[in-house]
Protein backbone atom coordinates (compact mmCIF):
# COMPACT_ATOMS: atom_id res chain seq x y z
CA UNK A 1 0.00 0.00 0.00
CA UNK A 2 2.91 2.54 1.20
CA UNK A 3 4.86 1.48 -1.72
CA UNK A 4 1.67 2.53 -4.35
CA UNK A 5 1.42 6.11 -2.63
CA UNK A 6 4.91 6.58 -3.38
CA UNK A 7 4.83 5.50 -7.08
CA UNK A 8 1.68 7.63 -6.83
CA UNK A 9 3.54 11.02 -5.73
CA UNK A 10 7.20 10.12 -7.84
CA UNK A 11 4.79 10.23 -10.62
CA UNK A 12 2.88 13.11 -9.56
CA UNK A 13 6.00 14.89 -8.59
CA UNK A 14 7.36 16.37 -12.05
CA UNK A 15 4.48 18.03 -13.11
CA UNK A 16 5.13 21.80 -12.24
CA UNK A 17 2.20 23.97 -11.08
CA UNK A 18 1.65 26.21 -13.61
CA UNK A 19 -0.16 29.03 -11.78
CA UNK A 20 1.21 32.81 -12.89
CA UNK A 21 1.73 35.95 -10.61
CA UNK A 22 2.15 39.09 -11.72
CA UNK A 23 5.86 40.49 -11.30
CA UNK A 24 7.49 43.25 -11.80
CA UNK A 25 11.48 41.46 -12.62
CA UNK A 26 13.03 44.64 -13.39
CA UNK A 27 12.82 48.62 -13.37
CA UNK A 28 11.66 48.34 -16.77
CA UNK A 29 9.71 44.84 -17.03
CA UNK A 30 6.52 43.37 -15.37
CA UNK A 31 5.17 40.21 -16.55
CA UNK A 32 3.42 36.94 -15.03
CA UNK A 33 5.33 33.66 -13.90
CA UNK A 34 5.33 30.56 -12.75
CA UNK A 35 4.95 30.22 -9.09
CA UNK A 36 7.14 27.49 -9.58
CA UNK A 37 10.37 29.62 -10.54
CA UNK A 38 12.28 31.52 -8.02
CA UNK A 39 15.18 33.64 -8.65
CA UNK A 40 18.76 31.95 -9.23
CA UNK A 41 21.19 32.29 -6.24
CA UNK A 42 24.51 34.13 -6.91
CA UNK A 43 26.23 31.06 -6.99
CA UNK A 44 24.06 30.16 -9.74
CA UNK A 45 24.19 33.37 -11.79
CA UNK A 46 28.29 33.19 -11.52
CA UNK A 47 28.13 29.56 -12.81
CA UNK A 48 25.76 30.13 -15.48
CA UNK A 49 26.65 33.17 -16.96
CA UNK A 50 30.58 32.97 -16.06
CA UNK A 51 32.53 35.78 -18.02
CA UNK A 52 29.12 36.90 -19.57
CA UNK A 53 26.79 39.71 -18.98
CA UNK A 54 24.60 38.69 -16.05
CA UNK A 55 20.91 39.15 -16.36
CA UNK A 56 18.83 41.55 -14.80
CA UNK A 57 16.69 39.05 -13.77
CA UNK A 58 17.20 34.94 -14.02
CA UNK A 59 14.75 32.46 -12.80
CA UNK A 60 14.78 29.02 -12.30
CA UNK A 61 12.91 25.86 -10.97
CA UNK A 62 13.84 23.92 -8.10
CA UNK A 63 16.00 21.46 -10.29
CA UNK A 64 17.78 24.14 -12.13
CA UNK A 65 16.42 22.73 -15.16
CA UNK A 66 14.33 25.79 -16.42
CA UNK A 67 16.06 28.86 -17.14
CA UNK A 68 14.47 32.39 -17.39
CA UNK A 69 16.56 35.25 -18.05
CA UNK A 70 15.82 39.24 -18.65
CA UNK A 71 18.87 41.03 -19.78
CA UNK A 72 19.06 45.10 -20.71
CA UNK A 73 21.61 46.31 -22.58
CA UNK A 74 22.68 49.97 -24.58
CA UNK A 75 22.46 49.19 -28.18
CA UNK A 76 22.76 51.25 -30.90
CA UNK A 77 19.39 49.62 -32.94
CA UNK A 78 16.73 52.02 -32.75
CA UNK A 79 12.88 50.68 -32.70
CA UNK A 80 12.29 51.47 -36.25
CA UNK A 81 15.36 49.46 -36.67
CA UNK A 82 13.45 46.01 -35.72
CA UNK A 83 13.08 44.17 -38.90
CA UNK A 84 17.51 44.78 -39.27
CA UNK A 85 17.43 43.34 -35.86
CA UNK A 86 15.43 40.44 -36.96
CA UNK A 87 17.60 40.13 -40.12
CA UNK A 88 20.82 40.07 -37.59
CA UNK A 89 19.74 37.50 -35.46
CA UNK A 90 18.15 35.30 -38.14
CA UNK A 91 22.25 34.90 -39.67
CA UNK A 92 23.45 34.99 -35.75
CA UNK A 93 21.84 32.39 -33.54
CA UNK A 94 22.46 29.69 -35.86
CA UNK A 95 25.84 30.16 -34.82
CA UNK A 96 25.36 29.53 -31.28
CA UNK A 97 23.84 26.44 -31.34
CA UNK A 98 24.28 22.90 -33.30
CA UNK A 99 21.46 21.07 -34.80
CA UNK A 100 18.96 24.13 -34.42
CA UNK A 101 15.72 23.01 -35.11
CA UNK A 102 13.42 26.52 -35.71
CA UNK A 103 10.02 26.47 -35.20
CA UNK A 104 9.53 30.19 -35.35
CA UNK A 105 11.22 33.01 -36.65
CA UNK A 106 8.93 36.16 -36.67
CA UNK A 107 8.26 39.47 -35.14
CA UNK A 108 5.05 39.75 -33.10
CA UNK A 109 3.28 41.83 -31.00
CA UNK A 110 3.06 41.61 -27.02
CA UNK A 111 0.43 44.25 -25.95
CA UNK A 112 1.28 46.91 -28.31
CA UNK A 113 4.82 46.30 -28.81
CA UNK A 114 6.57 44.11 -31.13
CA UNK A 115 9.34 41.66 -30.58
CA UNK A 116 11.91 39.82 -32.42
CA UNK A 117 10.45 36.24 -31.77
CA UNK A 118 12.73 32.78 -32.04
CA UNK A 119 11.43 29.63 -30.53
CA UNK A 120 13.72 26.50 -31.28
CA UNK A 121 14.95 23.30 -30.04
CA UNK A 122 19.09 23.13 -30.07
CA UNK A 123 22.69 22.30 -28.67
CA UNK A 124 24.17 25.34 -27.06
CA UNK A 125 27.99 25.95 -28.29
CA UNK A 126 29.81 26.23 -25.67
CA UNK A 127 34.01 26.82 -25.68
CA UNK A 128 35.02 24.61 -22.20
CA UNK A 129 35.52 21.45 -23.69
CA UNK A 130 35.02 20.23 -20.00
CA UNK A 131 31.48 20.76 -20.37
CA UNK A 132 29.12 18.29 -22.81
CA UNK A 133 26.21 20.82 -23.69
CA UNK A 134 22.38 19.15 -23.58
CA UNK A 135 19.99 20.26 -26.01
CA UNK A 136 17.39 22.93 -24.95
CA UNK A 137 14.03 24.26 -26.30
CA UNK A 138 14.54 28.21 -26.19
CA UNK A 139 12.25 30.39 -26.90
CA UNK A 140 13.40 34.50 -27.06
CA UNK A 141 12.11 37.42 -27.49
CA UNK A 142 13.80 40.92 -28.60
CA UNK A 143 12.79 44.60 -28.61
CA UNK A 144 14.33 48.08 -28.47
CA UNK A 145 13.14 50.24 -25.46
CA UNK A 146 14.47 53.18 -23.93
CA UNK A 147 17.73 52.74 -26.06
CA UNK A 148 18.23 49.28 -24.79
CA UNK A 149 17.82 46.25 -26.60
CA UNK A 150 15.76 43.96 -24.26
CA UNK A 151 16.57 40.01 -24.48
CA UNK A 152 13.92 37.68 -22.65
CA UNK A 153 15.02 34.05 -22.70
CA UNK A 154 12.85 30.74 -21.76
CA UNK A 155 15.06 27.44 -22.06
CA UNK A 156 14.33 23.50 -20.99
CA UNK A 157 15.58 20.41 -21.85
CA UNK A 158 13.45 18.71 -24.49
CA UNK A 159 11.97 16.37 -21.83
CA UNK A 160 9.92 19.62 -20.07
CA UNK A 161 9.30 21.31 -23.64
CA UNK A 162 5.80 19.65 -23.58
CA UNK A 163 5.04 20.42 -19.78
CA UNK A 164 6.36 24.06 -20.09
CA UNK A 165 6.32 25.19 -23.88
CA UNK A 166 2.90 26.70 -22.83
CA UNK A 167 3.72 27.76 -19.63
CA UNK A 168 6.23 29.76 -21.54
CA UNK A 169 3.99 31.12 -24.17
CA UNK A 170 1.44 32.50 -21.41
CA UNK A 171 4.55 34.31 -19.22
CA UNK A 172 5.94 35.91 -22.49
CA UNK A 173 1.95 37.33 -23.58
CA UNK A 174 1.82 38.78 -19.84
CA UNK A 175 5.04 40.96 -20.97
CA UNK A 176 4.31 45.01 -19.99
CA UNK A 177 7.45 46.68 -20.38
CA UNK A 178 7.38 50.47 -18.50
Amino acid sequence: MIRSVLLFLLILFPFQDSTLKKQKLTEYLTMEVSTSLREMTQQELSAKFLGAKIPDAALTDEASAIELTITGSPTFWLEKDLNLLKDFYDSSIPSLFSDIEFSKKKIVNINERQFVAYEFEGTPQVDDNNRTPEKRYTYLLYTIFRNGLVTISFSCPPYLKDEWKPVAHQMFESIKLK
